[in-house]
């Protein structure tokens, strides 16, 4: 069974179903003949329709109650139940035992899906509900004809007052499908059928209690009455007519100045928007500038520029990073950078890009090799951009690659002279270690034999010593010079370390020492 709405009349009127079912049951189980004779019929009768009534407000009473597994199965056996007892009914009550049948089928009719047989349940329903409200108006105004079918016997006024209300609040479980939708909705036309409905029913009530009780009490003649009667519709009619019109113009002013409202309100509407299309025009216009100086920056720049993705995919190329590793730019678009880096490299990168997530308020730079198309490596300097969203998300990454292959070749030739230059000055200090030795020995000896000459000056022996060693001490400072100067710089040597000596004259007047093992020996023969 389908899940429907919650009606508040239907439950209370299903409650008084049941109720008077029940009433009628006890009295003739127990035999008491004030709740035998409810007015829901003759004596033979009395138990089907009682059974009728409190099976139809069960039934009902299940619609509203929370749908479980078995509501469905309880509702259409109670309603089979309805039926079957309102066929067996029909025979004494044939009114009363039809609206049963009837109400039953309408109630099978809800359990379907298709919108065919709901619309058909509803407007049985609303055949029951004109049959009991005939019935009703035959009682008020003993009008026989209303209530009496030719072949069978009347229905009674209180299982029409009952079958009514029953018949009204269970079309309220579908309110726009019949006659329903017209006094339910919240249309112009729904408000006025409900006011006007409700206006010809009190005052038909009312205008027939008149003509009853002046008919009966004989106030005033039949041709009287009826004229009185018609004249009071007619007047009454006007009046409704009068009523109804003022309703309708005030609500149409109000729906006039309600549209008036609406058309300044869109003027004004108009006019934000005519404003705010021009200032976006203005932003479009400003934008597609913007994106076009950034498509010339980026296809002309000198160095390579390139749109990454978070996950390392190739985005957007320039033509200069196209270059820089060989690759047309359809070939790097199926690639990441991770195709290109160097194994080496790999981590290197993949921390830069974590801090980069991480921080995105900050450019970060990083060095390392990729790998060309033809197999060669380059060195590359990146400098690595986070684009975010209005939230602060990462989009993408905008990077820029400086070729430095040529740079890190200059720091390796760098490195290597260093090393020489190094290896050089240990070579100089080993030299200048050795020499220094060769140097000091000669002097040692020289300061010896000073301090004997001083105590005799006219020992040539002594003096023939101290000549042989300041040969000696020339003989290596030429080789120190040779071995670390040019020819000039051991000229200079050799005349600062000669003519502050007392052998200047003797320096001045000896042969030129020319470099090589000729002039040594040449020298030691000055």
């Amino acid at each position: 069974m389908l899940a429907l709405p919650t009606v508040k009349a239907l439950t209370i009127v299903s409650l008084l179903s049941i109720t008077a079912g029940a009433l009628v049951l006890v009295g003739q189980m127990f035999h008491l003949v004030f709740l035998q004779h409810t007015g829901l019929g003759t004596r033979s009768v009395q138990i089907t329709m009682a059974l009728c009534f409190a099976l139809l407000g069960a039934a009902l009473f299940l619609t509203q109650l929370p749908t479980k597994k078995y509501t469905g199965s309880a509702f259409r056996l109670l309603i089979c139940l309805v039926i079957i007892a309102g066929i067996l009914s029909v025979v004494q009550a044939p009114g009363t035992g039809i609206s049963f049948v009837i109400f039953g089928m309408a109630l099978l009719g809800f359990t379907a899906d298709k919108r065919v047989f709901l619309t058909i349940s509803q407007y049985l329903l609303h055949v029951v509900t004109a049959m009991s409200a005939l019935s009703i108006i035959g009682y008020l105004y003993d009008l026989p004809l209303f209530y009496t079918l030719d072949f069978a016997g009347p229905m009674a006024f209180f299982p029409a007052v009952l079958l009514f209300l029953l018949s009204i609040t269970t079309s309220l479980l579908h309110p726009k499908v019949g006659m329903a939708g017209l006094f339910t909705g919240n249309l112009v036309g729904n408000i006025m059928a409900r006011r006007v409905l409700l206006l010809l029913i009190i005052v038909g009530a009312a205008f027939g209690a008149v003509k009853i009780v002046s008919g009966r009490y004989l106030l005033i003649s039949q041709q009287t009455g009826l004229s009185l009667l018609v004249i009071s519709f007619i007047a009454l009619g006007l009046a409704l007519i009068w009523y109804t019109a003022r309703w309708l113009n005030k609500f149409d002013r109000r729906r006039k100045d309600a549209e008036g409202e609406v058309l300044v309100i869109n003027e004004e509407l108009e006019k934000r928007v005519a404003d705010r299309s021009a200032k976006l025009m203005k932003l479009l216009e400003k934008l597609r500038e913007s994106e076009s100086k950034f498509k010339t920056a980026f296809e002309h720049s000198a160095v390579g520029m390139a749109l990454v993705s978070l996950k390392g995919k190739w985005l957007k190329v320039n033509k200069r990073m196209c270059d820089l590793v060989g690759y047309r730019e359809q070939e790097l678009l199926t690639m990441s950078f991770q195709d290109l880096t160097h194994p080496d490299d790999q981590l290197k990168h993949r921390d830069v890009i974590d801090k980069a997530l991480n921080n995105k308020n900050n450019a970060y730079k990083v060095e390392k090799r990729y790998i060309c198309k033809n197999g060669t490596a380059v060195w590359v300097s990146i400098n690595i951009a986070t684009v975010t969203n209005k939230t602060g998300g990462p989009l993408y990454f905008v990077s820029q690659f400086e070729d430095i292959t040529e740079r890190k070749k200059a720091e390796q030739s760098l490195k290597t002279a260093y090393k020489q230059i190094q290896d050089h000055v240990n070579s100089i200090q080993d030299i200048a270690w050795k020499q220094s030795h060769l140097v000091r020995s000669p002097l040692a000896n020289l300061k010896g034999l000073t301090e004997i000459l001083s105590h005799d000056p006219a020992d040539k022996e002594t003096l023939n010593y101290i000549q042989a060693e300041l040969e000696r001490l020339d003989t290596a400072l030429i080789e120190m010079a040779e071995d670390a100067c040019t020819d000039g710089a051991r000229a200079v040597i050799v005349t600062k370390r000669i003519l502050g000596s007392p052998f200047k004259e003797l320096y001045l007047k000896a042969p030129t020492i020319e470099k090589g093992p000729k002039g040594r020996q040449a020298g030691a023969q000055a």
